[in-house]
């Protein structure tokens, strides 16, 4: 009898090992499935059909690196990545976790990067000094402001400001060069990055006031599977920050 039984629990334990095994196996062998904004350099878009930029590069390096998981990066239209997302299509996306995007995401504790928004302006355009002088949003009511659909930061900040909207940050800086509005308030290096593109150099430029900063955090659809990694995700970029990983990142695409 406690033969037949020492079998059983061995036919048992086995039988649990396979199964936990076989699952661990399949997980590992799933993609998950990053999207992006496909025109938002140096951060990431779109060239020659594949994705680039320092999102792109983190996240190969974070997730399929160095945690051993698949990874699947394209990019869309951003209003179209972030309904991916929101209705399960996709996995995740990496974007400022304001409120409305928390509602159908968990979010990583550590930023892949820190954006930092400035002004910029149509050279020799008179209300420049003007604008010299602000020091918070608030100080932009007497203003023309431009910016581009889905970007969250404008739609949580400029609530209250009648805003022309483009459907592209490279429609909005035409705009700003052909006169449409007074200033853009953008994130500093993917404004540069899309102003040199365009060869606007001598005719737009960027003010130093600094209004506002914001991380860029990893973003998991609630119903992806891929929600339980975010705790090793957030050990993984504490050790990417330590050895310079992530810097060296970063300096890849500011030169």
């Amino acid at each position: 009898m406690r033969i037949v039984k020492k079998a059983s629990l061995y036919l048992s334990a086995i039988a649990l090992f396979t199964v936990l095994f076989a699952t661990t196996v399949v997980y590992a062998q799933q993609t998950m499935k990053i999207v992006y904004f496909h025109n938002y350099p140096p951060y990431s878009w779109m060239e020659d059909n594949q994705m680039k930029g320092i999102l792109i590069d983190v996240m190969k390096e974070a997730v399929q690196t160095r945690m051993g998981i698949p990874v699947s990066q394209k990019g869309y239209p951003w209003e179209r990545a972030q309904n991916m997302v929101r209705d399960n299509d996709a996995d995740a996306f990496v974007t400022v976790p304001y409120p409305f995007r928390r509602a159908y995401t968990e979010v990583s504790k550590e930023p892949v990067i820190i954006a930092k928004f400035t002004m910029f302006v149509k050279m020799n355009n008179p209300v420049i000094q003007k604008l010299k002088a602000v020091k918070s949003i608030d100080d932009l009511k007497d203003f023309s402001i431009g910016e581009y659909l889905g970007l969250g930061w404008a739609k949580e900040n400029l609530r209250k400001f009648h805003v022309d909207w483009a459907s592209t940050i490279d429609l909005t800086l035409k705009k700003l060069v052909n006169g449409r509005f007074d200033l853009f308030i953008g994130n500093s290096p993917i404004v540069n990055f899309n102003i040199k593109k365009l060869g606007y150099l001598e005719k737009i430029v960027e003010l130093q006031n600094f209004l506002d900063s914001q991380p860029f955090h990893l973003c998991i659809g609630k119903k992806s599977s891929f929600v339980r990694i975010l705790p090793k995700f957030d050990e993984i970029i504490l050790n990417m920050a330590e050895d310079g990983s992530l810097q060296k990142i970063y300096d890849k695409y500011s030169k």
